[in-house]
């Protein structure tokens, strides 16, 4: 075939067209608005376009007990570390993205993800799963799926993910994640 130029040159071979055609389909275009995690059930903060890693913490399970005659308990999730190293600004509504192993439109998502607040110790962050009293003449316990949950908003994002939005929020320290699932992904407001 002829060039701009009027020499001849032989056609593209078709294993290189078909290779060629095989990179520009897998390559991500860099101007998508829509970018979406590659791993399932990893929140990210979606801020100016981007994604961006939120602290990822696995909590351990602690259970207290204090009293004498009248004893009172608590369990709780414990996250090491008072403050979290991610950190908005408390006039802000937040957005993040998490691509779900589910299928989106097989579940409410307020049954399976939630952005909870947690409660700031000294060395600690707690995500309080019980509490109870226990006297002589009897004992109560309570237990709240939904303690500290925080109202948020949820929307299709691309393809294959989810958007949750939350805030403006107090200054505080949050998680969101699975309502019981095992990780939580930290940030603080300020």
């Amino acid at each position: 075939m002829p060039d701009v130029w009027g020499t001849m040159r032989p056609a593209p071979s078709p294993l290189f067209s078909l290779l060629l055609a095989a990179c520009c389909a897998a390559a991500q275009d860099p101007f998508d608005p829509t970018p979406e995690p590659q791993a399932a059930e990893i929140f990210y903060s979606l801020h100016n376009g981007k994604l961006l890693p939120l602290e990822r913490e696995i909590p351990i399970f602690r259970s207290h007990a204090a009293g004498f005659v009248v004893m009172t308990t608590r369990s709780v999730r414990e996250i090491p570390g008072p403050k979290s190293p991610v950190r908005f600004h408390s006039e802000e509504r937040l957005d993040f993205i998490v691509r779900s192993a589910l299928k989106l439109d097989s579940a409410d998502p307020n049954t399976i993800y939630c952005v909870r607040r947690l409660d700031r110790k000294k060395a600690t962050r707690e995500l309080v799963l019980s509490t109870g009293r226990i006297t002589p003449a009897g004992g109560t316990s309570k237990m709240d799926p939904m303690e500290g949950v925080v109202p948020a908003e949820f929307s299709q994002y691309g393809d294959h993910s989810l958007k949750v939005t939350a805030g403006p929020l107090p200054p505080g320290e949050y998680a969101v994640g699975r309502l019981y699932g095992a990780a939580l992904f930290c940030f603080g407001v300020d």
